[in-house]
């Protein structure tokens, strides 16, 4: 099994024309229609747990930025409104990050077109064939929307970290000294 971490995409067209061939057993067809279904459920998945982590970082990221502004107003220390102010840019690349990463977009998704393609109602192993290179041809483009979102989530997470260090040590830290 590759690494998760590349990505590395069929060629749809070597994939359409191997399936297409009269010489690629029936057997084969269908379980690559079975894994298709499997994995494109999969990256579903996948595209849902991201969401799922970018709303929450995006509403940490904003808490934050608002928390920092408050106390960069009831600051009087010049040197500490210089911390506070760099930890809140930090918050505010990670709302940013992750309002961009977030924002809503149509995704490229198998049509009704797609479904019922009207010339191949008589050849059901044609169709099915059809099937596979159309969820294949989704997968790639939803996979590589998640990838761009993961990398957004990563640096957002670096941001709000740091922000969250600099405030720490601004505003915790001389209360014990």
């Amino acid at each position: 099994m590759a690494s998760p971490q590349f990505l590395n995409f069929a060629d749809i067209g070597t994939v359409e024309s191997r399936l297409c061939s009269p010489e690629t057993p029936l057997d084969t067809v269908e379980e690559l229609y079975r894994f298709g279904a499997l994995v494109f459920s999969e990256v579903q998945s996948r595209s849902s747990e991201t969401d799922r982590k970018l709303t929450s970082v995006f509403g940490w990221s904003i808490a934050s930025l608002a928390f920092l502004v408050s106390a960069y107003t009831k600051t009087p220390v010049e040197n500490a409104k210089i911390a506070i102010a760099t930890a809140a840019l930090f918050s505010l690349v990670s709302v940013i990050v992750t309002g961009f990463a977030i924002k809503t977009r149509m995704w490229r998704a198998p049509s009704e077109d797609d479904w019922f393609k009207e010339e191949l109602w008589n050849d059901s192993r044609m169709m099915r064939c059809y099937h596979i290179v159309s969820m294949l041809h989704v997968h790639q483009v939803q996979i590589k929307h998640i990838k761009t979102k993961a990398e957004c989530l990563g640096l957002a997470e670096i941001c709000l970290s740091v922000a969250a260090v600099i405030a720490f040590l601004v505003l915790i830290v001389p209360l014990f000294f």
